[in-house]
C-alpha cells in the first residue's frame, strides 16, 4: 500500500478517541494581514465503537447553505451514543469561499470540487482538497457530499451518482444504493461532463461509495431544502448503518436519469441576456425553442433565437439573466433503462 502524501493541514481532532469531539482543521495561510495565521476548517468527529465510517461534507462551494445548516445540527444535536460506528463531519469544507458567499474561494479562486485529488503544497483549494482526499477518505467507508445549486443554478433536488472511467462496478452498486435511500426526487447519474476532479468522483476512484446532493437552488436558503436535506441525510445515514433509526420496507420514490449525451448541456452561443420559455420538469424536445438571447443595449436587433439540440426534462437552468458565450443555460436529463430507482 502506498504511504499517503504530507499534509500541509493539521488539526486538533484526537482520530484514535472514541466520543464526540468539535474542532478544527487548520490550514496554514500566510497573507498580507497575517504572515503566520491558518484558516479556520470546522471539523467534528462523533465516533462509539464498531460499525463504517462516514464523511460527510457542505460547503464545497460557499454559495450553499441547506447542507452546512443540516451538519451543524447534526453536531449539536447528535450523541455519540446514538452512533455505532464514526461520523466525520465538515460543514464548511471551503470556509474561505462561505465567508465570502462565493462558489470559488477569494484566496486563489479556484473550485474545490474541480481541484481533486488536490496537492499538499499547492495553493489554499488545492491543500484543503489533499486533505480530504489523504486524510479523510482513507478513513471512510462512505461520503455523502451536500450541495445546494449555487447562485448560479436553479435545480431540481437530487442525489448523484459520480461515474468515472475507473469507478468500480460494486462501488457503483453500493453508491446507487445510498442514492435510492436519500431519496431525492431525481437520482441522477452523471460523468460531470467527462471532469473527474469532484470530490465525488476521487472518493469513488478510491473505493468509496459516494453521492452528492443538490438540496437548493440560486445561492439562497430554502425552507424545504433544508427539511428535505435533514429528512435525506437522516435516511440514508440510517441505511449506512451508522446513525441507526428505523427504516420503511423500501426506500422513497426517485426518479433515475442521466444526463443527455452530446447535447443535454446546453451552452450560450454568445453573450447577452438570456430569457428561457421553460422552467425545471418541463419536457422539451429536438429543435424545440430553448429561450432568447438579448442585447439589451441595442434595441434595434431582434434576439437571437436558442433551440434545444436534444430532447430531454428540464433538470437545471441558470439564474442570471445576463450571460456570457459558453454559459450553461440549462442541462436536460432523460430516464435510464429501468427508470424506477
Amino acid at each position: 500500500m502506498s504511504q499517503p502524501r504530507p499534509s500541509t493541514v493539521f488539526t486538533d481532532i484526537d482520530w484514535a478517541r472514541p466520543g464526540k469531539q468539535v474542532g478544527h482543521a487548520w490550514l496554514p495561510y500566510s497573507g498580507h494581514e497575517d504572515a503566520w495565521g491558518a484558516v479556520a476548517l470546522p471539523l467534528a468527529v462523533i465516533g462509539n465503537g464498531d460499525g463504517p465510517t462516514v464523511l460527510v461534507t457542505g460547503a464545497i462551494h460557499g454559495d450553499e447553505y441547506e447542507g452546512p445548516i443540516v451538519i451543524n445540527e447534526l453536531i449539536r444535536t447528535l450523541d455519540a451514543a446514538q452512533v455505532k460506528g464514526r461520523l466525520i463531519l465538515m460543514p464548511a469544507a471551503n470556509a474561505p469561499a462561505l465567508r465570502a458567499a462565493s462558489r470559488v474561494s477569494p484566496l486563489d479562486g479556484k473550485n474545490l470540487a474541480r481541484v481533486f485529488p488536490g496537492n499538499p503544497f499547492g495553493t489554499p483549494t488545492e491543500q484543503i482538497a489533499a486533505f480530504i482526499h489523504d486524510v479523510l477518505f482513507p478513513r471512510c467507508d462512505a461520503y455523502v457530499d451536500l450541495h445546494a445549486g449555487g447562485s448560479s443554478l436553479f435545480i431540481e433536488e437530487s442525489a448523484q451518482v459520480v461515474v468515472t472511467p475507473t469507478l468500480a462496478p460494486e462501488v457503483r452498486e453500493r453508491a446507487e444504493d445510498m442514492a435510492r435511500w436519500f431519496g431525492a426526487r431525481f437520482t441522477v447519474i452523471t460523468d460531470n461532463m467527462g471532469d473527474p476532479r469532484t470530490s465525488c468522483g476521487a472518493a469513488a476512484h478510491l473505493g468509496l461509495a459516494a453521492i452528492a446532493a443538490e438540496m437548493g437552488e440560486n445561492g439562497s436558503v430554502s425552507p424545504k431544502g433544508v427539511k428535505r436535506t435533514r429528512e435525506c441525510l437522516s435516511r440514508v445515514l440510517a441505511r449506512l448503518g451508522v446513525v441507526p433509526a428505523e427504516l420503511p420496507a423500501t426506500p422513497p420514490a426517485s426518479r433515475r436519469v442521466h444526463i443527455v449525451p452530446d447535447g443535454g448541456n446546453l451552452l450560450s452561443p454568445g453573450d447577452g441576456y438570456f430569457e428561457p420559455l421553460h422552467q425545471l420538469g418541463d419536457t422539451v424536445a429536438a429543435g424545440e425553442l430553448a429561450g432568447y438571447l438579448h442585447l439589451l443595449t441595442e434595441p434595434s436587433l431582434a434576439p437571437r433565437e436558442v433551440r434545444f439540440a436534444k430532447g430531454g426534462t428540464v433538470y437545471s437552468q441558470r439564474t442570471f439573466g445576463i450571460v456570457k458565450q459558453g454559459n450553461n443555460l440549462c442541462v436536460l436529463v432523460e430516464d435510464e433503462e429501468g427508470a424506477a430507482a
